[in-house]
C-alpha cells in the first residue's frame, strides 16, 4: 500500500509562554466552574431554596457557555474534549450536552495559506503540481482537521483532509495541562474524578491523528458491505496519502438527518433508518468493529435506483470490541426476553459495569428501568419520539444516580449509536422496529454448511 513520503514541514514545541496561556486559561475556567458547584451545593443544603432545580439547571448551561467560548478559542485536544463532553451524557448534566454538542460543525477553519503548506510539505512538491484544481474554502472543518475539495491532474475529484500543522503539540500540552488538574480535584473531591475522561482522550485523540490509521478503518468497514449495494464509504488515494493528509473520494449527497433534502429527492426516511439500524447491527454484533463517531456530519445519503444509499465518512474514530462483547449482549438480551431484572444486573457487570460498592444490587434499579422500557416498545414494535426522548433524559439521569464509577468506553460509543438512531426517529419522523431489526443479529446464527470436499489436482 504505498503512501506519499512525509514532508519537511517543522512545527516547534509550544513555547513556555504559550503553554502557562493556555494552562491558565483551562485553570481559570474551570476552577470558576467548580466554585460555582460548591457555592450551589451550600445552597442547596444549607438554605433549600424552593427554585433549587431552576438554579442548577441555569448554572449548567451558562457554565457549558463558558466552556464553549474556551474550546473555540484554544482548539486542539480541548476543542476535542469538549466534542467529546458533549455526548457524555451518563457523565455530564443534559445542558453541557445541549451546548458542547454544538461544537460537532461550528469549528472556524484555517487560512489556505496554512493548508497549502501542510500538502505541499506532506507530498513535497508544489500544490498545483499535483492537483488541476483545489478550492480554497472547505467543505467541512473539524477540530483537528479540515477538508478541502480537490482534482488531481488525472481527472480524480476528491476530498482532502489536511490535519492541522500546530494540533499534535497542542494534544501533548493540553493533556499534561489536564492530567495535572483533575489530579489535584480528584484528591478533594470524590465527584469530580474526570481522570478516566483524560485516560479516554489520551487513547483516542492519537489514533485519530494517524491519518494512515482512518484510512484502514475505512476499508476495514467497506470491506463489511462490499456485497451491498446501499452502503458505502469513500474510497482511499493511498498514493497522495500520509500521517497527516488523507486524499478519498469526493462523495456528496443529503445528509442523514436533512429531512427536506430526503423528501427532495425523493428518498423514504423510513428506508433510510432501516439501512442505518442494519449497517451498526453488522458492525456491533456481527464484526465486533463500528464506526464510532456517528453523528449526522458523518454520515450522507444519495438517491439511486434501488432506494437509499447511506456513505459512512470519517473514520477516525473506530472501535475494536472485546472478543466476549457479542456473547454479552446476547446473555444481556436472553435476560431481558425472560424479564429477569437480576441476571440483567448481572450481564451489565460482565460487560464492564462497575460500582463503588462491586455488588451487583447496585445495577438493580438501572436494570428495572431497562426491563420496563423493552416491555413498552416490545408492545409498540417501534421506538417512538417520546419513547426516545424518555431514554435519551432518564438513563443518563439514572446512571449519574447510581454508585457507578466506570462505564466501559465501547459501551458509551455505542450508546452515542442508539442516540443517533433515537435522534433520527424523532427528527425524520420514521417508525423504527427495533425489535424486528436487531433480532436476526442477536440470534445465534447457524453453522455454514461445509463445502464441497476437495478434489485433489491431479
Amino acid at each position: 500500500m504505498p503512501l506519499a513520503a512525509a514532508g519537511a514541514l517543522v512545527v516547534a514545541e509550544p513555547s513556555l509562554a504559550e503553554r502557562i496561556s493556555r494552562a491558565r486559561r483551562i485553570g481559570t475556567t474551570f476552577t470558576r466552574i467548580y466554585m460555582g458547584v460548591r457555592v450551589n451545593r451550600f445552597l442547596a443544603r444549607r438554605v433549600a431554596p424552593t427554585d433549587m432545580s431552576e438554579r442548577w439547571s441555569r448554572f449548567h448551561r451558562e457554565s457549558a457557555e463558558s466552556i464553549y467560548e474556551a474550546a473555540i478559542e484554544l482548539r486542539g485536544l480541548i476543542l476535542k474534549g469538549c466534542q467529546f463532553l458533549g455526548s457524555r451524557a451518563d457523565v455530564l448534566p443534559r445542558e453541557y450536552v445541549e451546548v458542547l454538542s454544538a461544537l460537532q460543525d461550528r469549528v472556524p477553519p484555517k487560512p489556505f495559506a496554512t493548508v497549502r503548506e501542510t500538502v505541499e510539505a506532506e507530498l513535497g512538491r508544489p500544490l498545483d503540481t499535483i492537483f488541476s484544481s483545489f478550492e480554497r474554502e472547505p467543505i467541512a472543518s473539524a477540530s483537528l482537521a479540515q477538508v478541502h475539495r480537490a482534482t488531481t491532474l488525472d481527472g480524480r475529484v476528491v476530498a482532502v483532509k489536511v490535519q492541522y500543522p500546530e494540533i499534535a503539540r497542542l494534544v501533548r500540552s493540553d493533556l499534561s495541562n489536564l492530567r495535572l488538574l483533575f489530579r489535584t480535584v480528584a484528591r478533594v473531591e470524590r465527584d469530580f474524578d474526570l481522570m478516566p475522561l483524560v485516560d479516554e482522550l489520551a487513547e483516542a485523540v492519537p489514533l485519530e491523528l494517524d491519518f494512515v490509521n482512518e484510512g484502514r478503518n475505512a476499508e476495514r468497514v467497506a470491506g463489511f458491505f462490499a456485497e451491498r449495494d446501499d452502503i458505502a464509504v469513500p474510497h482511499i488515494h493511498w498514493d497522495l496519502s500520509s500521517e497527516r493528509l488523507l486524499v478519498m473520494e469526493l462523495v456528496e449527497g443529503a445528509k442523514v438527518s436533512d429531512a427536506a433534502a430526503l423528501a427532495k429527492a425523493d428518498i423514504d426516511p423510513n428506508d433510510v433508518s432501516r439501512v442505518l439500524v442494519e449497517a451498526y447491527c453488522e458492525q456491533i454484533l456481527i464484526r465486533g468493529f463500528f464506526h464510532a463517531d456517528p453523528h449526522a456530519g458523518n454520515m450522507l445519503v444519495q438517491a439511486s435506483p434501488g432506494g437509499p444509499r447511506l456513505v459512512f465518512l470519517d473514520f477516525g474514530l473506530a472501535k475494536e470490541l472485546p472478543a466476549d462483547f457479542r456473547q454479552g449482549v446476547v446473555d444481556f438480551a436472553a435476560a431481558l426476553l425472560r424479564g429477569d431484572a437480576t441476571a440483567m444486573a448481572t450481564s451489565l457487570v460482565e460487560l464492564g459495569f462497575e460500582t463503588r460498592d462491586g455488588k451487583v444490587s447496585s445495577l438493580a434499579d438501572l436494570a428495572d428501568f431497562i426491563l420496563a422500557t423493552a416491555q413498552r416498545i416490545r408492545t409498540q414494535a417501534h421506538l417512538d419520539p417520546e419513547l426516545a426522548e424518555r431514554l435519551r433524559d432518564e438513563i443518563p439521569d439514572r446512571i449519574r444516580e447510581n454508585p457507578l464509577v466506570r462505564i466501559p468506553s465501547h459501551l458509551v460509543l455505542i450508546a452515542r449509536v442508539i442516540g443517533l438512531l433515537s435522534g433520527l426517529t424523532r427528527t425524520l419522523g420514521t417508525r423504527i422496529d427495533l425489535v424486528g431489526a436487531i433480532l436476526p443479529y442477536v440470534l445465534p446464527r447457524p453453522p455454514k454448511p461445509p463445502g464441497p470436499p476437495h478434489q485433489p489436482e491431479l
